[in-house]
Formats: C-alpha cells, sequence, structure tokens
C-alpha cells in the first residue's frame, strides 16, 4: 500500500519580491512511496527538492500560497485541504536549517514538545525524550538552551525532536548536513529502524551519494522542477550521464569500480563499503597475490598506525540503545556508553601525537620556513562560553602563510570556536592569538575583517542586506572601493555563483542553498588574505561544491591562506594539505593530510573516519593494499599495483 502519492504535481511560489514573476518550482512532479520504504531525494541546489518535501505535510502551499496544480495524497490525506497541524500528528519533519526548527528553553523541553502536543502519557514522554537524545548523542545537554548549542548539535536536537514523535512518516530535509561522520550514520542507522521495525515511511533528500547507497531502498533524482529517474541507488550511481545532467557525485567505492574497470578491464559493480570489500578481497585472492615475508605474513603497510581495524572507524549499530518502541522491551538502563563528560574540568593531557612541525618536504608550510612569518599564531588559547567547562583549552597552534588547512572534529569540539577568534568575533578568555602579527585582543573586527574572510556556518547569522547585490557589494564598498571596482566585484561573484538571476532579490526569499552561495559570494568578492570558510559545502550538490572548491584552490594557488572547517573527509581529503583534529576543545593531532588521516587511533578517539576510500583501502591492508591511499585515484592505483589484472570482477 503507497503511503505517498504524487501525481502531476505543478506548483508555482507568489513573485517573491517586487516586480518578479511567480516561479514555477515543480513542473509535473509523480511519485509514489510504499509504506515502510525509505526514498532518498537528489539533485541539483536549488531544483525545487526541499518544495516537494513541504508539500507532503501540507506547509506547501498552505502556508506559502502560490499557485498548485495536482495532487498530493499522504496516508490517505489531501494535503492541500488536510490542516498542517492535523498531518503532524502523523507526518514529521527536520528542516534543512535546523534553527529556523527550534523555539524551546531547554533541549529536553524541545524534544518534549511534540509527543506533548500528540497527548502522550508523562511516563512515556520522558521515555521518548531519553531515548531520542541518546540517539542523537545528547543526553548530557539536555538542560542547556538550544542558542548555546553548536550548529551540529542544533541539527542534532532538531532530528531528536521529531523522532521523539514516533512518526508514520518521517520528512528529512538534508539532515546531517551539519553533522559529523559519526552522528550522521548513527542518525540514518536509527531512522532505518524506524523504517524497517515499525514500517515507517522515509523520504530524505540529501546530497550524500554514501549515505544514500547505504540506506535508502530508492533513489530519485530531480532535475529541474521534474523527476527524470527512480531506482535503486546501484544503478543510479552508475549512471554517469544522469549524475552529470543533474549535477550528484557516486559514492568512492563506485569510483573506484569504475576506474577499475577501465584500468583493468573489470566488471566491478558496488555503491557500498562493505560490497566493495568482498569483491576486490575476492579480487585479490584471484590474482594469486599472497603476503611476502620470511613467514609468510605481512606487518601492517608502510605509514599505517597499527593493524587496520575490522571495520571502518565507526560505532557498531548495537551500541544504539534502541527505543522501547522499537525493541518491545523496557526501557534500557542509562545513557548512552558514548556520551561525552561535561562538568569535569580539566580534560586529558594532550595527545602526544599533536604536532607543531615536521611537516612534509613542499607543503606550504616548508616553503614558509624561510622568511615569511606565519599568518596565525595562537599559544595557550582558552574560552569558555559558561563556568562549566572551557570550548577550547590550552590550543597551541601555527599555521604558515598560504596554508591549506582543514579542521575537523566531532559536533561540539571547538572548531566555529576556535576560528571565530581568528576574526574577532570572540576574545580569548586566556592565551593570545595573532593574526599577521596583530593581536586580536586590541584589534578591532572591522581592522581584522580587512584581512581575514570569514564563511559563517549559517547564511542566515551573515546575510542583512536587501538584495543580494548589495550583499555582495556591503563588503568591497567598506573597503573604500571605487564605485566602479565595487559593481565589478559584485558583478564577477554574481556571475561565479550562478546568481545573476537573482541579484534583485531580497536573500531572505530564498532557498537554504542560494543563500549559502549569497554568503560565500559577499566573502569571496572582498579578496580578503585569509579565507576561513565554516562548512561552506553544507546545502550544496556535487556540482556546486566542485565550482566552489575550484575557486577556494585558485585562491590557495594566488597565495591566499585557507582554513577549512568541514565534516566532509572526502573534500578534507582532496584539497587541503593539512588536517587539524579538534577533540574536546583541545588539538589532537595536526599535520600533513595523508598523515592524519593514517593515524587511526586519533581519528578514532575523535570518534572520526578517513574517507571511504581510505576506510576501503585499511579493509584490504591485510591482502597488501596500502593504509595510505586517501582518494579513488590512488585507490586505483595501488590496487592495480599489486597484480590483479587477470580477474574480471563480478558481471
Amino acid at each position: 500500500m503507497s503511503a505517498i502519492e504524487i501525481a502531476d504535481l505543478h506548483y508555482a511560489y507568489p513573485p517573491l519580491w517586487a516586480g518578479s514573476a511567480s516561479i514555477e518550482v515543480l513542473r509535473g512532479v509523480s511519485l509514489s512511496i510504499e509504506r515502510g520504504e525509505f526514498l532518498a531525494l537528489m539533485g541539483p541546489t536549488g531544483v525545487g527538492k526541499s518544495t516537494l518535501l513541504m508539500a507532503l505535510n501540507g506547509i506547501v502551499p498552505q502556508s506559502t500560497g502560490g499557485i498548485i496544480r495536482g495532487r498530493v495524497t499522504v496516508l490517505g490525506a489531501d494535503t492541500r485541504r488536510t490542516p498542517v497541524a492535523e498531518l503532524a500528528r502523523r507526518v514529521g519533519i527536520v528542516y534543512q536549517d535546523a534553527e529556523s526548527q527550534l523555539f524551546s528553553t531547554t533541549v529536553e523541553d524541545e524534544v518534549a514538545f511534540g509527543p506533548e502536543n500528540l497527548g502522550v502519557a508523562p511516563p512515556e514522554i520522558a521515555e521518548r525524550v531519553a531515548w531520542a537524545l541518546d540517539v542523537v548523542d545528547m543526553r548530557a545537554h539536555g538542560g542547556r538552551a538550544p542558542a548555546q548549542l553548536s550548529g551540529g548539535q542544533k541539527q542534532r536536537v532538531a532530528i531528536a525532536a521529531t523522532l521523539a514523535m514516533l512518526p508514520e512518516v518521517l520528512i528529512l530535509d538534508e539532515p546531517t548536513a551539519a553533522l559529523d561522520p559519526l552522528g550522521q550514520r548513527e542518525v540514518l542507522a536509527v531512522v532505518e529502524r524506524l523504517c524497517r521495525e515499525r514500517r515507517a515511511t522515509i523520504i530524505m533528500a540529501s546530497h550524500h551519494a554514501e549515505q544514500v547507497a547505504e540506506f535508502a531502498d530508492r533513489v530519485a533524482v530531480m532535475v529541474e522542477g521534474r523527476i527524470v529517474r527512480v531506482d535503486e541507488p546501484l544503478r543510479v550511481f552508475e549512471d554517469a550521464d544522469l549524475l552529470a545532467d543533474a549535477g550528484l557525485a557516486a559514492p568512492q567505492v563506485t569510483e573506484v569500480a569504475q576506474g577499475l574497470n577501465r584500468r583493468l578491464g573489470t566488471r566491478y559493480s558496488f555503491a557500498t563499503l562493505d560490497a566493495a570489500a568482498e569483491a576486490l578481497g575476492e579480487g585479490l585472492a584471484g590474482s594469486g597475490w599472497r603476503a611476502s615475508g620470511p613467514t609468510g605474513s605481512r606487518s601492517p603497510a608502510p605509514g599505517c598506525s597499527g593493524a587496520p581495524p575490522p571495520s571502518p572507524s565507526m560505532r557498531s549499530e548495537g551500541a544504539l540503545t534502541p527505543s522501547p518502541r522499537l525493541r518491545g522491551e523496557g526501557r534500557g538502563e542509562g545513557s548512552s556508553p558514548h556520551t561525552p563528560e561535561e562538568g569535569r574540568g580539566e580534560g586529558p593531557p594532550p595527545s602526544p601525537r599533536v604536532r607543531r612541525e615536521g611537516w612534509g618536504e613542499g607543503s606550504s608550510t616548508a616553503r614558509a620556513r624561510g622568511e615569511a612569518p606565519p599568518s596565525i599564531r595562537i599559544e595557550g588559547l582558552t574560552y569558555q562560553y559558561d563556568e562549566i567547562s572551557p570550548a577550547l583549552n590550552g590550543i597551541d597552534l601555527t599555521i604558515a602563510d598560504n596554508a591549506y588547512l582543514a579542521i575537523i572534529g566531532q559536533n561540539g569540539s571547538g572548531k566555529t570556536t576556535l576560528v571565530k577568534h581568528l576574526n574577532g568575533l570572540l576574545r580569548p578568555t586566556g592565551g593570545r592569538v595573532w593574526v599577521e602579527g596583530i593581536d586580536t585582543r586590541t584589534a578591532s573586527v572591522g581592522q581584522l575583517a580587512r584581512r581575514v574572510g570569514y564563511v559563517f556556518q549559517n547564511p542566515d547569522h551573515q546575510i542583512f542586506g536587501a538584495t543580494v547585490r548589495e550583499e555582495i557589494g556591503f563588503g568591497p564598498r567598506n573597503l573604500g572601493l571605487s564605485a566602479a571596482a565595487i559593481r565589478e566585484r559584485t558583478d564577477e561573484a554574481l556571475a561565479a555563483f550562478d546568481l545573476a538571476a537573482y541579484a534583485e532579490a531580497p536573500p531572505a526569499v530564498l532557498g537554504y542553498g542560494l543563500r549559502r552561495k549569497v554568503s560565500l559570494a559577499a566573502v569571496f568578492a572582498m579578496r580578503p588574505h585569509i579565507l576561513i570558510l565554516d562548512e561552506p559545502t553544507a546545502g550544496l550538490d556535487a556540482r556546486s561544491t566542485a565550482d566552489l572548491m575550484a575557486r577556494v584552490d585558485a585562491m590557495h594557488h594566488a597565495g591566499h591562506t585557507i582554513i577549512l572547517v568541514t565534516h566532509d573527509m572526502r573534500l578534507a581529503a582532496a584539497h587541503c594539505h593539512e588536517v587539524l583534529v579538534m577533540h574536546e576543545g583541545r588539538a589532537l593531532a595536526y599535520g600533513p593530510t595523508q598523515e592524519v588521516f593514517c593515524r587511526l587511533e586519533d581519528l578514532e578517539h575523535a570518534q572520526l573516519a578517513p574517507p571511504q576510500a581510505a576506510r576501503l583501502a585499511r579493509r584490504l591492508t591485510p591482502q597488501g593494499m596500502p593504509c595510505t591511499v586517501l582518494t579513488a585515484a590512488e585507490f586505483v592505483a595501488a590496487y592495480a599495483a599489486l597484480g590483479v589484472a587477470s580477474h574480471r570482477g563480478s558481471p
């Protein structure tokens, strides 16, 4: 039985600004989703995915207005005529922008709000709140105000608030965009369990191909307001023409399969890590490869930090405390064993592997060891938002001029707090920060903004202009540039980020992905020497991400210092020369990208995982694969070097 039926759906928003025309976003969408199905919705930024999702709970058109044709039926209810409040009892939604969903004074109150309005008994409400907060690893923060949380923690709370309602239909709009890798997989594992055990219907908009391949039953691909393909994940991700048209990327393991097929004439076909490891392990066995060494066994490959783990650096699904409603048992005892400790004062001593120097030759740091001073120097930096525990605890760090640095870490580890000290938005509680020789304790934000460009994690914290053009021109205007130069930079940024059609639009009426582009364009127009990007690709499709990173790479080649805060390990591995791992307000590891991603103990301690290609290589390390692989291309080259050309893979 279908849970959702969409038939020939057309929708146009009302004119969004003076002088504009109605914008038709959905152009004949038809789709059927079965009860208990997990369907992923993929497509370019701004293609109408969020609009389609809001049509499933009646917000479109009941709250938005506009012109609508066609039919949407969810659990037998016509969403055009059934009140949103009535639909909300059975249809839950997690918005792309978590802050638009949070309003309560504490995290626990936020999660309890939905069940309270469903008339759930108080004991069961408490049970659901505890379960949902355990699922997203936020039990320890139950008494805090959502406004005090990091962006990723807010996203976790929004997810928990919806899960606690145990909806029959769960709508997820980029639900994991702000989550660390571990949190992404854990949340989706629970969502999948809701789907399997309660026959909940899941529809999730996502740009994360690897998550979609692992968890979704089918993928619906949208292009220009239409559904152009509905199929199994593997078939979608193997269709290179479709991915190119839709601006999507395949999972890294699928890129590995296609690379090996081209290079070796194999017929590999897989889209998940487990399937890839099984097929390629058989490939190595079929090639006749044997480990070398005096005893017939081998040590870990050079550069590996200890023996490879038997599975990727993720918590097992069994570590999650299942909902009593899912497993049919009594309430689980205690909180999640992985909940971070709070209020414990001083943390553990810094890891002895924290690097201050020793960069590989040819890196930007090595080049800067001569006469050029460091771009940024941090000594003993401590910062506290409250009296409970420090957000930063004794950070010592030197970032060279023209560095290309990724800062990674789980949600709440201190990444954003750290970079906000580099442009004066935060001032040290203790310690000192120098930016190009300027002590940030005495410099104004305006002074630092001429040197340091900062793209906020949430674009709505940055945008205030009446129009997109005004927003982008604000920075160059405050640099004192001439009118002609301001116009030139503004037009260049509008073109670079495909925003020319929205130049006179108020940014507030645009979708999240477009607002993200506006925030990026506004900072790029200032051409700062130091560019800080806080989760810049969240909400962007693969094509937009590639275009953005090409511009960031060009700035680095031109001599700029780049600092990228990201949860996208694939992005960090492909672009950044150095990596800083943050954990509980401390610098856990710092060094060249390949070296840091090979230090499995540090990554696991920080509850992170290297890119998928690297995790695949580690699965095959006992069979000869080097664990220094980070990208699909590196994996293909290393695998081919093991002499498996005679193996023909799976049909």
